[in-house]
């Protein structure tokens, strides 16, 4: 046995003399057993709620900054949202036409206003619309009809007819306007031009100028005085000279013509583009006349042919309306 074994053996004797001199611990009573369970009870469930109010408002910190972040959003919201495109303004309305905003309602249209992007609109059987985009380009929607803005230069015709004027003359291409179709894209080279869609079918009749169609299969130009009918892969061209009745309709809907200050030669100009006539003095007095009167007055409500018999009528000039050209002649003295 080395030391270290001595050591341990008297220090164990040691402490068993003493327990025998000390004696056996008490026992705790019953009632100290109980009170010192409920003294740890009671403390163990106050740091239970503690951390339970803790947990709570946490949450509620939480949930009032979301709320906080929320309306936060809801405030600065206008503040960083641009405001809506105008794609084009309102020149006259007929009957009932409808727009959509992009939020699925349909509301009547007033008579005046702007149109941003993204609208669409719709004229019921017996409403029709003319509009003037933002890039000039003149555009006037027929009976049952749906269209879709996209921007100033792109429209989207869902179904009926519109009539597109770029305002562009003598062989001018004008601003850049592109009308799609289900069964292609409408660009106009310069010109007058209608594009009805139904049943699958695009009809496009040009009045002045020239129109290109855009399809998969390549794209078809039509002329003046022409109307090229698509209809699946078959493509087939028909006349139609700019003053047939198929272009009556556009004259039921034409934006007024501010005579007041202007001479009676751009008012018959104006009437004649309108109706796809020609106009022919009888006389060069009567060229004359045209050139140096000048205009008051208004023909807001009026077609284009009643509007020269109305105009004509407070000066000393006569006017003969034919199919194909208004001819004018001075009063005799």
């Amino acid at each position: 046995m080395n030391t270290e074994q001595h050591t341990a053996l008297d220090e164990d004797r040691d402490i068993a003399a003493l327990l025998g001199v000390v004696g056996s611990r008490p026992s705790a009573s019953a009632a100290a057993m109980a009170s010192a369970r409920a003294a740890v009870e009671a403390e163990w469930r106050k740091t239970v709620a503690a951390r339970q109010r803790r947990r709570q408002f946490t949450g509620w910190a939480m949930a009032a900054s979301v709320a906080v972040g929320a309306v936060a959003v809801w405030l600065v919201r206008p503040l960083v949202q641009p405001d809506a495109e105008v794609v084009a303004s309102l020149t006259r309305v007929v009957g009932s036409v409808e727009q959509n905003r992009g939020d699925g309602r349909w509301t009547p249209l007033g008579t005046a206003g702007a149109v941003d992007g993204g609208t669409q609109l719709r004229t019921g059987s017996g409403g029709r619309a003319a509009l003037q985009l933002a890039n000039g380009v003149e555009l006037r929607m027929d009976a049952r009809t749906l269209v879709a803005f996209e921007d100033s230069s792109r429209a989207t015709l869902k179904g009926g007819a519109v009539y597109v004027d770029s305002g562009a003359r003598g062989g001018a291409t004008g601003p850049e306007f592109v009308l799609d179709t289900p069964a292609g894209d409408v660009r106009h080279l310069g010109t007058q031009y209608e594009a009805r869609y139904g049943n699958g079918e695009l009809q496009v009749g040009v009045r002045e100028g020239r129109v290109a169609v855009q399809r998969e299969s390549g794209s078809v130009v039509a002329d003046a005085g022409e109307r090229v009918t698509f209809a699946g892969s078959e493509v087939t061209r028909t006349a139609l000279p700019p003053n047939a009745a198929d272009w009556n309709w556009v004259a039921g809907v034409t934006p007024p013509f501010t005579i007041e200050g202007r001479s009676v030669e751009d008012f018959l100009v104006w009437a004649a583009r309108e109706t796809g006539r020609t106009i022919v003095y009888a006389s060069s007095e009567a060229a004359q006349q045209s050139r140096n009167v000048t205009l008051r007055g208004t023909v807001e409500g009026l077609t284009p042919d009643e509007a020269v018999h109305a105009v004509l009528s407070t000066t000393s000039l006569q006017p003969q309306i034919g199919p194909d050209r208004i001819r004018v002649e001075a009063a005799a003295r």
